[in-house]
């Protein structure tokens, strides 16, 4: 929504009128009043061409962190659905990694969006959340899984797995971000400081 008495003290040529239906485009200098929107972790912010931010996936640095972070999520989840039970083709391995996931997830992210935005909360982003994590939880698994135990006859079974599967999922990733947003408050981090 426009903010009408902020505009009204420009000078008309600053704020050039545009057609119904239009937005700036991102380049412009009019782009720039609405900085104050979430950041998004897909961009590098301290980069720019012509006043537009340079995509991260294009810097061969950012891939190679989250190309590491995958390849250890992956060992992390080949190693525990490994040791884990299985019954009816359904691992427990697999539900754990698609619980332990989403949980660390959400810590992570809504740790990071506490605080300025920097180059090593961005390395940690990427490192773990996209990298370790996004290899680490294995939805794939989780279909076939639904799939193979539904062609054996056990529909009930197979739908329940994966209905169950994906809402405990996004329940920890509540979970996460509730426990990080409490953990790292302003109020809690008044407290802690107060008693140091």
């Amino acid at each position: 929504m426009r903010d009408s008495a902020r505009d009204s003290t420009r000078p008309a040529a600053t704020t050039p009128k545009l057609a119904a239906g239009h937005r700036w485009p991102l380049g412009t200098r009019h782009w720039y009043r609405f900085r104050g929107l979430p950041l998004n972790s897909d961009l590098e912010v301290s980069r720019n061409i012509a006043g537009v931010p340079v995509p991260i996936r294009l810097r061969l640095s950012y891939i190679g962190l989250a190309a590491l972070g995958g390849a250890l999520g992956t060992a992390a989840r080949f190693g525990l659905v490994q040791i884990a039970p299985t019954w009816e083709t359904l691992s427990a391995g697999t539900v754990t990694v698609n619980l332990l996931g989403p949980f660390f997830l959400g810590l992570l992210l809504q740790s990071l969006a506490i605080g300025a935005e920097s180059n090593d909360r961005r390395t940690l982003r990427l490192l773990v959340g996209t990298g370790f994590l996004g290899a680490f939880t294995s939805y794939a698994q989780l279909a076939v899984d639904t799939i193979i135990v539904a062609q054996r006859g056990h529909l009930l079974l197979a739908g329940s797995y994966a209905v169950a599967t994906i809402a405990a999922g996004a329940a920890a990733t509540w979970l996460g971000i509730f426990v990080a947003s409490h953990r790292w408050s302003p109020r809690n981090a008044h407290r802690t400081a107060a008693g140091s």
